[in-house]
């Protein structure tokens, strides 16, 4: 056996020795090439770098002579005690400034105010930390979002005679994007290299990077430096330009390459001899693999039998439950409810119930944290609600992506139920921990109970669907029991639903135009595009009733598609029809749905196109709820959208989240303030500050301000004193066709003052529900012939929300005894939508003495 083993090992010599020698000498080869290939590469980057750097100097040298320029300019202007007061008789220059001998800032364009401000501020900074020469250069330095550099050259006396103190100093400025983009710098990444641009201030031994063409610090490079044209600010620092080609000195491909081929050429010098060696071996080792697959083979066929048991045992399992939380599945749940309705068929329980959990916004969670996170949110809950069935009888089951269903197998009372459901939503109170993130979910639950075993099951989870749905709708509660009457309302979901869909073909959808007036002329500048549907059966709808609708069956990005497409199409008429120096504008509503159309942007370009129509005529509304659902996909569609030319407002502001991140993040050029900020400011200090506040942040932010929902005099009088741009609402006018309201803009005339009670009223015919009953008697002209009209009216309690009071005299029988009623009613406004009119005779309220 040993002899053997040393034969075997000797066979394997020769192939080891010209394996080695190969080796050894293609990697000396391949070093010395490595070493040769890079000194060349180096070379050719220290040329493009010098090149680079060659372009940049030239545009530095620029803004030098302009600050000399500008300094030449101010030494002819006689001075005034060591002041640059005169100065102000020069005309300013783009991007240049004079500062004086105190950092003060004279002769600043308006728009570069902030930009030469902050340029002294770190040039006073500069001067308190170092001995600047008269003549220099600094930065780059960050302002905002931005990379400037500046050049600073003192201002001469203009004479001889003249005072020897410096009076100040010229200053140019120009960003270094803007340097970089004229020195081509972009072309480096063409040619495959990778750069950077950085300030190095061998003082400190520090490096600031400004430009850098990847994200990490660049290592390895060839660095030109950038020469001044005058002395940098900061002794002994220097701007550098360093670059690396992309893929290193010595590209990986072919290095990987002549390894190859060395490999390849080793194999091909010792493939004889090591086939020679194998032959023998691989023999020999088929006669051992025959005997251990036989054995394996009977391995195997016992580990099978045993695995098929296993198998049937998982796959009753996962049969009947959910593979990642663990809980029975919905054919468990269905099987259990068949089982106890049998039960209560024959009276060993007295009530079941049902209970149908809905995770609210579980798909926003899905898109924001991942899959994964839903994922253990729903295993998280499932724990939780554990704890809560454990008390009593009845099977807590996945029954859905974001849904659990609960049975309640024996019940005391419909009030049991509500109390589970209860218990179930205070589970989820406390915050979950999801990939470090805290979040507080909340749920909506529908509830069904079963007193007779004499249904179905299918039935019976259809009614808590039900509920479930109606509590999703609900403004308040988010905990309902089903009822008779939802059934309908479902059904009338429905019909809805059908006959939204084919809404657009029968030309039912409308827009009404809101106008938007000029609250310091009262003039009207613009409007708002408000949709209506026509309904054939239900009259006039609000978007209220039916987006949510739209939403959900996927028509929300065609109706928005023909919402823009006739704004645009009456923005045109309006261009045509008025005088060729009239500016308007029309704004358009904007869903979380039509952000996430991803050629929303090329079909408003082709409309834009297609009529010739500015973009400025064009703006778009959006709300924060509409931001946060999708930040990313949100940002990229508003800048396709202003990169057209086209403005947008942030709708509702103050109302929702409140980030001013938004204001940043999002390329906004207006805010609209809301009802609650506006519609009581007058009487309300607190509101009024705020208001105040929101307008004062506009204006800092250079946004524009527009006051929606202006329904009273007073407070359109309160924004117009604090300066509030614009504003809309029913104080104004109330939304109306685009041909009303194109004769309005025309007309220029200013808004009139609005009476507090309308002379006419309109009054929808109200279902019969046992609201108290009272006569109204009709108001008719004299040359009309009198008509039949009904008798009684129903009128629903009112509510008590600032709405115009009007008086109404009550007619009562005279065989019954006068009672007492109300002095007054509250009415609010109400659409035009084709309802009968009635006049009501206006009666003075008299306010009660104090």
């Amino acid at each position: 056996m040993t002899t053997w083993t040393r034969r075997r090992n000797f066979l394997w010599v020769p192939t080891v020795v010209v394996v080695a020698v190969v080796l050894i000498a293609g990697s000396r080869m391949i070093a010395l090439s490595v070493r040769h290939d890079a000194a060349v590469a180096r070379e050719t980057a220290a040329t493009v770098a010098n090149t680079s750097v060659r372009k940049m100097e030239p545009l530095l040298q620029k803004l030098t002579d302009l600050a000399e320029r500008r300094a030449a300019l101010a030494a002819l202007v006689p001075s005034h005690r060591d002041t640059l007061a005169s100065l102000e008789s020069l005309p300013p220059a783009a991007k240049a400034f004079w500062m004086t001998s105190d950092d003060k800032v004279q002769g600043s364009r308006p728009v570069e105010a902030a930009a030469a401000n902050a340029i002294a501020s770190e040039w006073r900074s500069v001067d308190s930390a170092h001995t600047v020469p008269g003549s220099a250069v600094l930065g780059p330095m960050r302002l905002g979002s931005q990379w400037l550099i500046a050049v600073r050259f003192p201002i001469a006396a203009s004479s001889p005679l003249a005072v020897t103190r410096l009076p100040g100093w010229s200053l140019a400025y120009a960003d270094l994007d803007e340097l970089i983009a004229a020195s081509h710098l972009g072309r480096l990444i063409d040619m495959g290299y990778d750069f950077e641009l950085s300030q190095v201030e061998p003082s400190s031994s520090r490096s600031r990077s400004f430009v850098n063409s990847r994200t990490e610090h660049l290592t390895d490079t060839v660095a030109a430096r950038i020469r001044l044209p005058v002395a940098a600010a900061i002794p002994g620092s220097y701007l550098e330009l360093a670059i690396r080609p992309r893929d290193g000195w010595f590209p990986a491909t072919l290095l990987v390459s002549e390894i190859g081929l060395l490999v390849f050429l080793a194999w091909l010098f010792a493939f004889g001899t090591h086939e020679l060696t194998q032959e023998v071996q691989r023999s020999r080792a088929a006669l051992v693999a025959a005997l251990q697959r036989q054995r394996t083979t009977n391995q195997r066929l016992a580990a099978e039998m045993q695995q098929r048991l296993n198998l049937q045992e998982t796959f009753d399992h996962a049969r009947f439950h959910d593979a990642f939380t663990g809980l029975p599945n919905r054919r468990y749940f269905m099987d259990q409810l068949d089982r106890a309705l049998r039960d209560l068929r024959k009276q060993r329980r007295q009530c079941l119930a049902v209970i149908i959990v809905d995770i609210v916004r579980f798909k926003l969670i899905n898109d924001i944290l991942g899959h994964t996170a839903g994922d253990e949110l729903m295993l998280q809950a499932a724990r939780r609600f554990e704890k809560t069935t454990s008390a009593f009888e009845g099977v807590l089951a996945r029954w859905g992506g974001d849904q659990f269903a609960v049975l309640i197998l024996d019940l005391a009372s419909r009030e049991a139920a509500m109390n589970v459901a209860g218990s179930l939503k205070e589970e989820l109170r406390s915050p979950f921990d999801l990939r470090r993130h805290r979040l507080v979910v909340a749920a909506t639950m529908g509830v069904t109970w079963v007193e007779s075993g004499q249904r179905r099951a299918e039935d019976i989870v259809r009614e808590a669907d039900i509920a479930l749905s109606a509590a999703k709708h609900h403004k308040t509660a988010k905990i309902l029991g089903y009822a008779p009457n939802m059934a309908g309302q479902a059904a009338n979901l429905v019909s809805l639903e059908a006959d939204l869909h084919v809404a657009r073909e029968r030309h039912e959808l409308q827009l009404l135009f809101q106008p938007i007036v000029n609250l310091q002329t009262y003039k009207m500048v613009g409007a708002e595009a408000l949709l209506r549907w026509r309904h054939p059966v239900e009259g006039v709808l609000a978007p209220d009733r039916f987006l949510g609708v739209a939403e959900e069956t996927g028509l929300m990005v065609p109706i928005t598609r023909w919402i823009i497409l006739r704004a645009v199409r009456v923005a045109e008429d309006w261009l045509r029809r008025l005088p060729a120096n009239q500016e308007f504008f029309i704004s358009v509503n904007l869903s979380p749905t039509a952000l996430r159309d991803p050629d929303l942007s090329q079909y408003v370009a082709s409309l834009l196109r297609e009529t010739q129509l500015p973009p400025s005529l064009l703006k778009f509304e959006l709300t924060e709820a509409a931001l946060i659902s999708n930040v990313g996909a949100a940002r990229e569609t508003l800048d396709q959208l202003h990169a057209l030319g086209l403005q947008l407002m942030l709708d509702d502001f103050g109302t929702g989240y409140s980030s001013l991140s938004y204001l940043q993040l999002f390329p906004f050029d207006f805010v609209k303030i809301d009802r609650p900020f506006v519609n009581r400011m007058a009487s309300d200090q607190a509101n009024t500050g705020m208001t105040a506040a929101m307008l004062q942040m506009a204006g800092s932010l250079n946004l524009t301000a527009i006051a929606e929902i202006i329904e009273t005099e007073e407070a359109a009088l309160a924004l117009q004193t604090m300066g509030c741009d614009y504003g809309q609402g029913y104080y104004f006018s109330e939304p109306i066709e685009a041909e009303p309201a194109l004769q309005l803009l025309r007309s220029e005339q200013p808004f009139q003052s609005r009476p507090e009670i309308s002379a006419t009223l309109k009054i929808r015919p109200l279902e019969e529900d046992g609201s108290p009953t009272i006569r109204i008697r009709l108001d008719q002209p004299p040359d009309q012939p009198a008509q039949e009209t009904s008798p009684t009216m129903k009128l629903r309690p009112p509510i008590e929300d600032g709405s115009p009071t009007v008086r109404i005299q009550l007619e009562q029988p005279p065989d019954q005894p006068a009672q007492e009623t109300s002095p007054t009613l509250k009415l609010r406004p109400v659409e035009e939508d084709g309802s009968p009119t009635i006049r009501l005779a206006a009666d003075p309220v008299e306010e009660p003495q104090s």
